[in-house]
């Protein structure tokens, strides 16, 4: 699965990355629109929204899953896609799974709001939504088939589902660590504007990066699917 996952992210890194900037267009236009900050309040406020950023990348890793999706079944196959077939294939794959993404993200969220079921169990669950081969039958048929293959396969799905997530909040950690001086209560100018370029740095790092697991959960799909 690992060797699948990376072969197919090297293999389709321009045109899954080009998807990836369609599909988190908020995300570029978020980090894009930052201020400059004008005091500590305005600076800490910056610093919050790239780490929030990073927090809700997996929304937009899971649509992505739709994209990656048509290329790891072909290398898997041995069949490999051209680079324009990849891209084209990849993006009408995200028109058809925005509908049942959609709803299972919706379900994530109102599970976390309503503590109903715990958000991250929901993310497991519906995290193969994307790769699913049922995204052209009617609800909830895409749902159901991620459910079925990551209860067959929770202990590897769930890990892989937290190494994501970790990693999307590694980022911000890392660039925290790297841009944003500590913030003291007098901070000078220079300190002040490095706060946008924290939120710019973890908007393009996401987007550069986020085909990378969105090919991690569609490889674990086709390899479980066909298991």
């Amino acid at each position: 699965m690992l060797s699948l996952t990376v072969r197919t992210w090297i293999r389709y890194i321009v045109p899954l990355t080009v998807i990836a900037a369609v599909t988190m267009v908020v995300v570029a236009y978020t980090g894009m629109h930052a201020g400059i900050a004008v005091d500590l309040a305005s600076a800490r406020a910056e610093m919050h929204l790239g780490w929030e950023l990073a927090a809700t990348a997996w929304i937009f890793q899971l649509v992505l899953v739709a994209a990656a999706a048509p290329a790891v079944r072909s290398l898997a196959a041995g069949a490999a896609l051209s680079q324009w077939s990849a891209f084209a294939s990849g993006l009408c794959n995200v028109g058809r799974a925005l509908v049942p993404v959609g709803v299972a993200i919706f379900a994530i969220v109102l599970g976390s709001v309503a503590v109903i079921i715990p958000g991250l169990l929901l993310i497991g669950l519906f995290a193969l939504t994307g790769a699913s081969e049922n995204l052209a039958e009617p609800l909830p048929a895409a749902l159901l088939d991620s459910v079925a293959v990551v209860r067959a396969n929770a202990k590897q799905i769930a890990i892989v589902v937290a190494i994501i997530i970790a990693a999307d909040l590694a980022l911000a950690a890392i660039a925290h660590v790297a841009i944003l001086p500590a913030l003291t209560k007098k901070p000078p100018v220079a300190m002040l504007a490095s706060a946008r370029t924290f939120v710019r740095v973890i908007a393009l790092a996401l987007i550069a990066l986020s085909a990378l697991p969105a090919c991690a959960l569609a490889a674990v799909y086709v390899k479980r699917r066909t298991a």
